[in-house]
């Protein structure tokens, strides 16, 4: 609480700042101009008896994991408006047209946060994954409006549960009507760190977005002569993951396996940057790769190597592979699992998942595994694209774990919206 007043108390020394730094940062100067614009905008549509709502994307990926939510709201009887603190943003929710109203939302200030309330009058204030805002949450519970968050996440080694901010972390999340969390073992974090007991288990709504994009995805033409091959993915790799492409002490790595023309047919290298330094290395340990830069000029032979130099496509490729490992789990922490595994693949990956409860919740589900080494990986291949019985029976066990994780995580949105109406 102490926190919670002082943070109260400097905020005008806050706003005095963002004027001073608006000249020189063209996010801060642009939501200063337009966010009174925004909603002086929508100020007509807001007449209206249906209850209105308000939900609040603040990066790009948030916004992805609200659109599920945004399609499936009975928009006869709720009037949903959409905010966003993103120029960037603000346009993709402008040309998706999932909401009645869109505005940019105000900066964290209590006259600003009053203001913005008062004149929207929302039944529902709604917010996702880590984008807590104390002064939004307090002057809206002292305004009665319902506050709810969906897809919340508390990392254990979060600083947000360390002891200078725990009872800030207390108070803020206390200052929510509804907490919606993906797993267990967040809803655990929350109940023992926290001492709030009423968290809802709703999954995520990222799952249904991933799901969606998949059922309207229509490929990639030039990797079609490749569908249904023994394909593995490595993803958003990083220099740490170089390692898993040395030879081990037999003479053998992922090479050895494509020439050996009885396992892999494609392995596919995306790095998680476009950075040539990692691609000339990744060339380095694959002279015969192929860019994909250059892929229309070769025809593809029924064994190779293709190294991804183009950003944006890597959820499009989980079509083609069968296998996929995901880097990360050398480094900082392991990328996003969950869109090779809604395209069946057996999903395998580094030690370090301390960041993703996903990667965490995959393995507990035996269709998720951490390796260490490439040889570990050579052997997932061979167990997995080998014709022996013990090799069939192993694939469809965990293709029987992946089926079973997945309709476990579907309708996400759907479950969190039947929780949400009786709050609005």
């Amino acid at each position: 609480m102490l926190l919670f007043i002082i943070y109260y108390l400097i905020s005008p020394k806050l706003f005095i700042l963002l004027l001073l730094i608006s000249p020189f940062n063209k996010k801060i100067r642009t939501v200063l101009q337009q966010q009174q614009k925004s909603v002086k905008k929508i100020k007509e549509k807001l007449k209206t008896n249906k209850k209105k709502i308000i939900i609040h994307a603040a990066s790009a990926g948030e916004y992805e994991q609200i659109k599920p939510l945004l399609r499936i709201i009975d928009k006869d009887t709720y009037f949903v408006i959409t905010t966003c603190m993103s120029p960037t943003i603000y346009e993709s929710i402008k040309n998706d047209q999932l909401s009645d109203a869109y505005c940019y939302h105000p900066f964290d200030l209590p006259w600003l946060s009053k203001r913005f309330f008062k004149l929207i009058n929302p039944s529902i204030y709604l917010t996702t994954r880590h984008d807590v805002w104390p002064m939004h949450l307090y002057t809206a519970k002292k305004m009665n409006i319902k506050t709810i968050i969906i897809n919340a996440n508390l990392y254990p080694k979060s600083k947000r549960l360390k002891w200078y901010f725990i009872n800030l972390t207390k108070y803020i999340f206390n200052l929510f009507d509804l907490i919606m969390v993906p797993s267990e073992q967040i809803q655990n974090i929350f109940k023992k760190q926290l001492q709030i007991n009423d968290i809802h288990i709703a999954s995520d709504t990222r799952f249904d977005q991933i799901m969606y994009r998949k059922n309207n995805c229509n490929g990639i033409p030039d990797l079609e002569p490749i569908y249904k091959k023994n394909n593995i993915i490595f993803g958003s790799i990083s220099y740490e993951d170089l390692k898993l492409f040395n030879i081990d002490k037999e003479g053998k790595n992922i090479l050895s396996l494509v020439n050996d023309k009885n396992s892999i047919n494609w392995v596919i290298i995306v790095p998680h940057e476009i950075d040539i330094n990692l691609i000339n290395k990744i060339e380095e340990k694959f002279p015969n790769a192929i860019r994909f830069s250059k892929i229309k000029d070769i025809k593809l032979e029924p064994f190779g190597f293709l190294i991804v130099d183009k950003v944006g496509i890597l959820p499009e490729l989980y079509k083609y592979t069968k296998i996929a490992y995901i880097g990360g789990g050398f480094g900082k922490g392991v990328h996003s699992t969950t869109e090779p595994l809604i395209y069946n693949n057996i999903v395998c990956y580094g030690p370090n998942i301390d960041l993703l409860d996903e990667a965490k919740d995959m393995i507990n589900k035996k269709c998720g595994f951490i390796i260490n080494t490439g040889k570990e990986i050579t052997e997932i291949c061979w167990q997995q694209f080998t014709e022996n019985e013990c090799g069939k029976t192993a694939k469809q066990e965990i293709e029987k774990n992946i089926q079973k994780y997945i309709n476990k995580k579907e309708h996400s949105a759907e479950k969190m919206y039947e929780i949400i109406k009786e709050y609005a």
